[in-house]
């Protein structure tokens, strides 16, 4: 025989039910959801309750499918390939640490439901995978959510790892920062800040800032730091500072001197679709786009033979230093 409190609970006990066990390959007659809340939850319910209450479900905005099959619910908080991006997301992540990659793949599979969970079964073993241990990342995140919120300023310490290769601060006094924006960039987190006693916008790496605090100072507006007078713009940033080095954008142009293959699909992958291509007389591509030019250094250097810059000037005049102190240390 029910007692009060189960009545109150039915409905949410049936979605549920609903949610962990239906899906469009596994649908549940009324009988199925009467012997899943006796197993489930203790609990002892009619046919006619059930009918009722799927009803208040689909009254209230629920997508119910139901026929003669069966029911399932057929809008989830998450497609199973958003939940597959989002785990697979979270493994690769080197910064989440080992205990807690666990905790967050068996939460998100949880949200799939029965049938999706065998899925997670392939985040076992994670010895082979290099995570970092030892630090307050999602604390981290977490604190610098809140300095951005209450725009108050964050002090820390920033860690390198020494030649004992264990983490180690690279100056003995913390740093002192307005905190403007998270972003995500060549797979690691990044925060924009203003140092104090500094004008311009720089990044630091979330995973390498330790013993972060928050402090009463209000932090400098945005609109005051050196080139955030309209504000933010995350995503021209991503494009045009590849390496996210503190560095105004330049107009860069450079050709491919023997044909790298695929060499359109390298620049959209990095840069975007913002950039002009041009297809020379000999077949080769010439590039044209806006970034940082210190960080096109080393991003252009990385196809050696196969490029060469145009402009500007300067850039041009880096790499060959580059190339002709490459070359010495072979001699």
């Amino acid at each position: 025989m029910e007692n009060f409190e189960p009545k109150k609970l039915l409905i949410l006990r049936i979605l549920e039910i609903l949610t962990e066990y239906s899906d469009v390959n596994h649908r549940l007659h009324q009988k199925d959801i009467i012997s899943l809340l006796r197993i489930v939850y203790g609990m002892e319910c009619e046919r006619k309750a059930v009918a009722r209450n799927v009803e208040y479900l689909v009254q209230a905005g629920y997508d119910i499918v139901s026929d003669k099959t069966g029911m399932y619910l057929a809008e989830k908080k998450f497609e199973t390939g958003e939940l597959r991006l989002l785990i697979d997301s979270v493994v690769a992540n080197r910064n989440i640490g080992k205990r807690y990659t666990k905790e967050l793949v068996e939460k998100l599979a949880a949200e799939g439901g029965k049938y999706f969970k065998n899925y997670a079964k392939h985040v076992v073993n994670l010895d082979d995978w290099r995570k970092n241990d030892g630090y307050d990342y999602f604390y981290n995140i977490e604190l610098l959510c809140e300095a951005i919120e209450t725009k108050r300023q964050a002090e820390f310490f920033y860690d390198s790892y020494g030649k004992d290769l264990q983490r180690h601060h690279r100056s003995a006094r913390k740093y002192r920062s307005s905190c403007y924006q998270l972003l995500l960039k060549n797979g690691f987190y990044y925060v924009a800040v203003c140092f104090d006693g500094h004008d311009n916008l720089a990044f630091v790496r979330v995973d390498k800032m330790s013993d972060l605090v928050l402090i009463s100072n209000v932090a400098r507006p945005l609109d005051s730091v050196c080139g955030c007078k309209q504000g933010l713009n995350i995503g021209k940033l991503v494009n045009t500072l590849p390496y996210l080095y503190e560095e105004e954008p330049e107009y860069v142009e450079f050709v491919t001197a023997n044909g790298v293959e695929h060499m359109t699909d390298y620049v959209v992958d990095w840069f975007g679709r913002d950039v002009q291509v041009t297809e020379l007389s000999d077949g080769n591509l010439k590039f044209s786009l806006m970034a940082s030019p210190w960080a096109m250094k080393f991003w252009l250097l990385q196809f050696g033979k196969r490029v060469k810059v145009l402009s500007p000037q300067s850039l041009v005049d880096e790499v060959k230093a580059e190339i002709e102190q490459m070359a010495k240390l072979y001699k």
